[in-house]
């Protein structure tokens, strides 16, 4: 470990001039308009919904342009028809997998009874462990693009920390989302400097801001109230570093790895290419779905409330009236003017375009394409719920198991306990089978002697882990086979048994029973 307090030291009137000038990073203006765009499409199936004030979110117009031979008229037409397509809120539910699965194992080798309550009130807002890193830390990193998870002390009223009943400091995380980072400097891979500057409403609904600057040696902390910034804090920094971890979804080149990118942002014109394709083709459903009357001119009048001797324009015939063709009363209306557009065109869009359009989506972002478009003369049904997500789990996975590495290392050193003792395992490899096909494959193979040593291990390992068994259990079990080898008999299957406590085999064998009634 790199106490970074002894090599990097930032002057405190060149923090307080970064706070007082509201001196942003150089990079600010690009992450923050990439989280919106990706934002954007990550609300897009709640944009009737969503709050288009937030400083992260902009409404389609932001991504949807204005043709140049298109009406205002039209343009607003097309934004309040046009959905935009849900993709990305696809990729971040399939992300969040890791943590729906169990997919992460984590060693407390000291004081365990104080991480497991860590691990259900883990932050500033009290979510548990999961919740964090699933729903906050994963949304700022994959969508969002750029963030920061930063640790902090808990004080009491007096400005002292709070400690447990061992006299240890009981820290606590929260996130920094791409605006809220003000300004920051990194030097030789290590963070030097943290600005943050973030807003809150006290107990009187008045808006404030809240300006902190963590260094490795000390933290400052401002309050801003009606644009007069003032400090009131300044203490030594604790953890001897900058207590936080810099999130980025994807790391980018063009700005020399500094600040990352949201990891699907090469993907947004093929998102718009998808929306507008889809947007089309309901709208060619609609033109050429359904048969065009034909009318008389004096029909058209009557319906529309046009009087005999107006004048009327194809606006009023289409609020009056709809599509429609007009002919002169005098003339005899021909049976091929009935028309009925060929659906074969449409069959083939669908079908063809749309699917190959999706496919290539799906394998820029790592992942193998299951989907399939059903079509039938009145719509169309999708299904995108049927993806291999690999590539994108397995890449997910390790940068999530370095940050949350990083973090549980930093809140163990600050409570002056050995942080090379702790470790966080994330799974690297996933599969979509069940916890009964994987204990069918171990006693088939067991059956007829078929199963190696180590593919039994790998088989037992996934069955706990998707019956959710402890980590302590699991090691347990692989080191018994270690040690004695495959169970051969009765007896040396009992005494693989006997590892186990007998409450968790108890539990297991209720939820067995429930599973079965449920089925």
């Amino acid at each position: 470990m790199i106490d970074s307090s002894k090599l990097y030291s930032v002057p405190k009137d060149v923090v307080e001039d970064i706070v007082m000038k509201e001196s942003r990073h150089p990079y600010y203006s690009v992450v923050l308009d990439r989280a919106k765009i990706m934002n954007s499409w990550f609300q897009a199936e709640y944009d009737e919904y969503t709050a288009i004030s937030s400083t992260v979110f902009s409404d389609k117009s932001y991504i949807i342009a204005q043709s140049t031979i298109e009406s205002n008229d039209e343009y607003k037409e097309r934004l309040a028809r046009m959905k935009l397509f849900p993709l990305e809120q696809k990729f971040f539910s399939a992300q969040q997998r890791i943590y729906d699965e169990n997919n992460v194992n984590r060693s407390y080798p000291q004081n365990k009874d104080f991480w497991m309550y860590k691990e259900s009130n883990f932050d500033d807002a009290g979510c548990s462990i999961t919740e964090f890193y699933r729903d906050k830390v994963l949304f700022v990193k994959e969508v969002l693009g750029f963030g920061a998870v930063v640790t902090d002390l808990m004080m009491d009223g007096e400005g002292n920390p709070v400690t447990d009943t061992d006299g240890n400091v009981v820290p606590y995380n929260f996130v920094v989302r791409p605006h809220e980072i003000w300004n920051f400097e990194v030097k030789q891979g290590i963070l030097t400097l943290l600005v943050t500057r973030q807003m809150y409403y006290d107990i009187h609904n008045v808006k404030k801001h809240k300006w902190t600057a963590y260094t490795p040696e000390y933290i400052c902390v401002y309050t801003e109230e009606n644009g007069i910034k003032k400090k009131t804090l300044e203490i030594p920094n604790p953890f001897g570093e900058v207590p936080a971890t810099l999130l980025k979804g994807q790391t980018d080149a063009n700005s020399s790895f500094i600040v990352g990118k949201p990891r699907r942002y090469s993907l947004k014109g093929m998102y718009l290419a998808a929306s507008e394709l889809f947007y089309d083709l309901k709208k060619g459903s609609e033109l050429f779905g359904h048969p065009i009357p034909v009318l008389t001119d004096s029909i058209v009048r009557s319906l529309a409330g046009v009087a005999d001797d107006d004048q009327y324009d194809s606006r009023t015939i289409k609020e009056g009236v709809g599509m429609a063709i007009i002919i002169p009363d005098e003339q005899q209306i021909p049976n091929n003017m009935l028309y009925q557009a060929d659906m074969q065109g449409l069959q083939h869009l669908r079908d063809v375009i749309f699917g190959d359009l999706m496919s290539l989506i799906f394998l820029m972002a790592q992942v193998r394409d299951k989907s399939i478009v059903k079509s039938n003369v009145s719509g169309s049904s999708k299904r995108f719920d049927n993806v291999d997500e690999q590539g994108l789990l397995a890449s997910t996975a390790m940068d999530m198991e370095m940050v949350e590495m990083q973090v549980l290392k930093r809140m163990a050193k600050v409570r002056d306990e050995d942080p090379m003792d702790y470790n966080v395992t994330y799974s690297k490899h996933y599969d979509l089978s069940s916890a009964a096909e994987i204990f069918s494959d171990i006693t088939e193979g067991m059956q007829y002697h078929v199963l190696p040593l180590p593919l039994l291990k790998k088989l037992t390992g996934e069955y706990m882990r998707k019956r959710s068994m402890p980590q302590e259990d699991i090691q347990a079990v692989m080191d018994h086979f270690d040690e004695f080898g495959i169970p051969r008999t009765s007896g040396d299957l009992k005494n693989l048994i006997d590892i186990l406590p007998q409450e968790e085999l108890q539990r297991q064998a209720e939820l067995g029973i429930d599973l079965n009634s449920e089925q």
